[in-house]
C-alpha cells in the first residue's frame, strides 16, 4: 500500500489505536451507478469521539492490485465531498495514514434507454406524448426499443418502436392509471406513471365575450363517468361575483357531449356538476348590462291639485288657523262666513251611476233597516190631512228593515216581513230624532242601507227606480249633517291640530255648495254622491267613530267650530264658492290644475308644500316605490330594450314626461298630464304608483 496519503494539518489529536478502534467514524458514499459521461459526487465523513475532523483526505480507486488516488476530498467538521467523471466501473475508498473506509463500488452504465416525462396527469379521452432515447456506449443511438406497461406485476409488451439518434416520440391513451417503461437487450429505462382522472368534466363556450344582457352563447359540455363518454344530464351552475352557485341549464349529453344556449344579463362564472364531478369555472363576460327592473321612487299621495290633507294637519301643528291654512294651498281665495241653503243636500248612497261603472250598484232590489228606535214609511201620495205629498204606510216603534224592490211602471215597492206594503214613484223611510221625525238631539237611532258603505243618522231615505235600478238618498243638511258625515281626514287629528280638521270642513262644505247649486241630477236624483267621485261619505260611522264616539265628537266639533247659525265657513274666489280639490299627501309641492287634468283654474295654483314631507305630518308616503319590469319599459316606450329612464316634472314636481334610452342609443319620450301618465304606469307596474310626483327610475341590475 506504498500509495498510502498522508493527512495534512488535521486539527483532531491522533487517537491511540484502541481509541480509534472504538470511537473514530470513517466513511465513503457513493452512488452505486452512473451513466457513463456523467458525474458522481463521493461524500467523505470523518468523526473522533463526536467531534468531525477538519482537513484533507485522499479518495483512492482500486486499478489493477493497487490503490491510486484519483482526487482529494477537504474535509470541513468532519465532512466533505467530490465529484469526479469515471469511465469504467471501479471500486473507491478513503485513505489517511491511520484510517481506510471500507470500499464502494461504482457501476458505470454505458447503455441505457430515457423515457419521459417524469410524470403525467390526464383525462380519460385524453392522450400523451412520451419521449424516447437510446444511448449506445454513452453517445446517443438509433435503434428499436419495446414499449412496455405494467400489467399486475408482469410487463407487457405494448409496441415496438423505431428510435432516432435525436430522440423520438410516441403518444399513448390509457384509460386507466398505467406505469410504462422502455426495454431492449436486458437494459430498461426507469418506469414512468400516467395518472389518469376518469371522471370529469370540461366546460367551452361559443363566446366568452358578449355585447350586452341577453345575447346568446352556446355552452358545450365533454362529460367522461368511470373512463367512458357519459350519457344522462348535467348540470350547468352559474354564479354572479362572489355569490352562491345556482343551476342555470341542464344539459342532456349522449356519447360524452351536450349543450344548450344561455343567455346571461350580466357577467357571470359557470361550471358542470354531476354527483362530485365538477369542471373548472369558466367566466362569460357581459359588456352591456340590461336592468332586469326599474324601481320607481315617488312621494306623495293623490292627484297633487289644492290643499294637501297630512300637510294641513303639519300646518295647524304648527298654529296656523285654517284660513291660514286654506289661503296657504288656494292661491287668491277668501275665507268667511255665508249663508248656507235650508233646503236638503240629496247624496246618493246606493244606485247607479251611468258615468262610471266601476261604482255603480246595479240592482233592482235593497233593503233598509232602521236600528234604536221608531220609524214610519211614506209614500208620495198626498196626505188628506195635510195636502202635502207623503202618506205614512207603515210604521214602527223598535228595529226594522224594509225591503225595496223595482217595479213596473217606473214605480218601487216596499216589502215588510214578506208583505208589500206600498207600491210608488217615490218611497221615504224617515226615523225619530231627525228634522223630518220628531226631531231631537237625545238619542241615536239611524237607519243602514244594504250595499251601502254608511249609515244614516240625520236626514231620511228616498227610494226610486231609475231606468230599472234601484236608487237610495239620503236627505240632509248640507251645513251640518252632511259635513258631520264626512270620511276625508282622520278625526284623531283634531287632538293636536284642529286647524287642519276645520279646514278640511270648509273645502268639503264649499265642494258641496257648488254642487248642490248645479242641481238634482236625473241619473241620481241627487247631487253629490258618497264616494271618490265627490267627496266619501259614510254618515253615522263618522260621526260616532271610536269607543263611545269619542273621535266622532272631535270631528263635529270641528264642523261645529266652523258655522255661524244658518251661516257656514265657506272658501270662495271672486267672491264665488269654488270647488276646492284636496288629496292626501303632496311630493313637496302641489300641482297647476291644468298640468294634472286641463282646466285652467286660478286658485288651484302650484305653491311649495314642505309641509307634507315634515315629520310631524306623519305621512305615511313621504317616499314610496313601485317596480317596472323590463318587459313592461319596453313594451311601454316601444325600445327593443331600456337601459334608463329620465323624469322631467313640471312646476311643483308633479312627472310631465319620461324619456327612455336603450343600449343601443335609441331614445323614446313619453309626455302628458300628470295624472295621466301615472296612471298609465301605474298601470303596467308592480306595485302602486301612488302619486305624480316620481322622482327617479332606478335600474334594478341582475343578481
Amino acid at each position: 500500500m506504498a500509495a498510502a496519503l498522508v493527512l495534512v494539518g488535521l486539527s483532531v489529536a491522533a487517537p491511540t489505536v484502541a481509541q480509534a478502534a472504538t470511537t473514530t467514524t470513517y466513511s465513503l458514499s457513493a452512488p452505486t451507478s452512473v451513466r457513463l459521461g456523467s458525474s458522481a459526487t463521493m461524500k467523505a465523513t470523518w468523526f473522533t469521539r463526536g467531534t468531525g475532523a477538519t482537513g484533507t483526505v485522499a479518495l483512492q480507486k482500486y486499478a489493477g492490485s493497487t490503490w491510486v488516488k484519483v482526487a482529494s476530498v477537504k474535509l470541513v467538521a468532519g465532512r466533505g465531498s467530490v465529484s469526479i467523471t469515471p469511465t469504467a466501473t471501479a471500486r473507491y475508498r478513503l485513505h489517511s495514514s491511520k484510517h481506510t473506509s471500507a470500499a464502494k463500488t461504482v457501476q458505470v452504465v454505458r447503455n441505457w434507454l430515457s423515457l419521459g416525462p417524469t410524470s403525467a396527469s390526464i383525462k380519460a379521452g385524453s392522450a400523451v406524448t412520451l419521449s424516447m432515447r437510446l444511448t449506445l456506449n454513452g453517445k446517443p443511438a438509433a435503434g428499436n426499443v419495446l414499449l412496455q406497461r405494467k400489467s399486475g406485476s408482469t410487463w407487457v409488451t405494448v409496441s415496438r418502436l423505431p428510435v432516432a439518434a435525436t430522440g423520438s416520440t410516441t403518444v399513448v391513451r390509457p384509460t386507466v392509471t398505467t406505469s410504462y417503461r422502455l426495454a431492449r437487450s436486458g437494459v430498461v429505462s426507469l418506469t414512468r406513471t400516467v395518472t389518469v382522472d376518469r371522471d370529469w368534466a370540461a366546460l367551452t363556450f361559443s363566446s366568452r365575450s358578449l355585447p350586452s344582457s341577453g345575447s346568446p352563447t352556446t355552452a358545450t359540455a365533454t362529460w367522461y363517468a368511470a373512463g367512458k363518454k357519459a350519457n344522462g344530464t348535467i348540470t350547468l351552475q352559474q354564479r354572479i361575483g362572489s355569490g352562491s352557485w345556482t343551476t342555470a341549464a341542464r344539459i342532456a349529453v349522449t356519447d360524452g357531449t351536450g349543450s344548450v344556449t344561455v343567455k346571461p344579463a350580466s357577467t357571470r362564472a359557470y361550471r358542470l356538476l354531476a354527483g362530485s364531478t365538477s369542471s373548472p369555472s369558466v367566466t362569460v363576460t357581459v359588456a352591456v348590462v340590461i336592468p332586469t327592473s326599474f324601481t320607481i321612487n315617488g312621494s306623495g299621495f293623490g292627484h297633487g291639485i289644492g290643499m294637501s290633507q297630512y300637510g294641513a294637519y303639519a300646518m295647524a301643528q304648527a298654529g296656523y288657523t285654517a284660513s291660514g291654512i286654506l289661503k296657504h294651498y288656494y292661491t287668491g281665495v277668501g275665507v268667511a262666513q255665508a249663508a248656507m241653503p235650508t233646503a236638503a243636500l240629496s247624496v246618493q248612497v246606493y244606485g247607479p251611476d251611468a258615468s262610471n261603472s266601476s261604482y255603480d250598484d246595479r240592482t233592482t232590489s235593497t233593503s233598509a233597516t232602521v236600528h234604536g228606535g221608531g220609524w214610519r214609511l211614506r209614500d208620495n201620495q198626498v196626505d188628506p190631512e195635510t195636502g202635502k205629498a207623503g202618506s205614512t204606510v207603515a210604521y214602527g216603534t223598535s228595529t226594522q228593515t224594509v225591503g225595496f224592490k223595482v217595479a213596473a211602471g217606473g214605480k218601487v215597492s216596499a216589502t215588510i216581513d214578506g208583505t208589500v206594503v206600498s207600491t210608488d214613484t217615490v218611497l221615504r223611510l224617515h226615523w225619530k230624532s231627525t228634522s223630518y221625525y220628531s226631531p231631537s238631539t237625545t238619542t241615536d237611532i239611524y237607519a243602514t242601507v244594504a250595499g251601502a258603505q254608511g249609515s244614516y243618522r240625520h236626514g231620511r231615505l228616498t227610494v226610486r227606480n231609475i231606468g230599472g235600478l234601484i236608487n237610495v238618498v239620503n236627505d240632509l243638511q248640507l251645513n251640518t249633517e252632511y259635513l258631520y258625515g264626512i270620511a276625508e281626514m282622520p278625526s284623531s287629528w283634531g287632538t293636536k291640530g284642529a286647524a287642519a280638521l276645520q279646514a278640511q270642513v270648509t273645502a268639503a262644505r264649499s265642494y258641496a255648495l257648488l254642487k248642490y247649486q248645479g242641481g238634482i241630477k236625473s241619473s241620481c236624483a241627487c247631487h253629490i254622491v258618497d264616494d271618490v267621485r265627490d267627496q266619501n261619505f259614510t254618515g253615522w260611522k263618522k260621526e260616532n267613530e271610536g269607543t263611545d264616539g269619542y273621535y266622532g265628537k272631535i270631528w263635529k266639533k270641528a264642523v261645529d267650530a266652523t258655522v255661524s247659525g244658518t251661516q257656514g265657513l265657506l272658501l270662495t274666489y271672486g267672491g264665488e264658492p269654488v270647488i276646492a280639490h284636496y288629496y292626501s299627501a303632496s311630493g313637496g309641492g302641489t300641482l297647476n290644475s291644468e298640468d294634472v287634468w286641463s282646466a285652467v283654474v286660478p286658485y288651484e295654483r302650484s305653491v311649495d308644500d314642505p309641509w307634507s314631507l315634515k315629520s310631524t305630518s306623519g305621512n305615511p308616503n313621504v317616499t314610496w316605490t313601485a317596480t317596472l319590469s323590463q318587459a313592461a319599459a319596453r313594451s311601454y316606450f316601444g325600445l327593443p330594450d331600456v337601459m334608463s329612464i329620465s323624469v322631467a316634472t313640471y312646476e311643483g314636481g308633479g312627472i310631465r314626461a319620461m324619456k327612455a334610452t336603450s343600449s343601443w342609443g335609441d331614445t323614446k319620450t313619453i309626455t302628458g298630464k300628470s295624472d295621466a301618465l301615472r296612471s298609465k304606469l301605474n298601470a303596467i307596474a308592480d306595485g302602486y304608483v301612488k302619486a305624480p310626483w316620481i322622482r327617479s327610475f332606478k335600474p334594478v341590475l341582475p343578481g
